[in-house]
């Protein structure tokens, strides 16, 4: 119930809906090892992930109203600091096709 709330919250925002596709681009790059992400940005968006999955919550979900605020806020954070590592994924990518190798 909460996460499908979720999700149609993010859905709402175009900016997250253009970075998403970069986002599965860094990852790739990531787990190919072409990119190395910060640690901190991806340890804080996997817990969040955990977090908002998990039945436990810091402000019941029963409490009508704010029930979902903690969750709202802490993916919110996530995606902040996950989309600011995309930002610097792009920024990186654009370094790479500056390079001109001369041989």
């Amino acid at each position: 119930m909460k996460f499908k709330k979720l999700i149609g919250i993010f859905f709402t925002h175009r900016r997250f809906l253009s970075k998403f596709p970069d986002l599965f681009r860094m990852l790739r790059a990531s787990l190919l090892g072409h990119y190395k992400p910060g640690i901190k940005n991806l340890f804080i968006s996997l817990f969040v992930i955990v977090y908002v999955i998990s039945p436990l919550d810091l402000i019941p979900g029963f409490l009508v109203g704010i029930g979902i605020l903690d969750d709202i806020t802490l993916t919110f954070l996530a995606l902040s600091k996950l989309f600011k590592e995309v930002d610097k994924f792009r920024e990186w990518e654009k370094q790479k096709e500056s390079i001109i190798v001369i041989k």
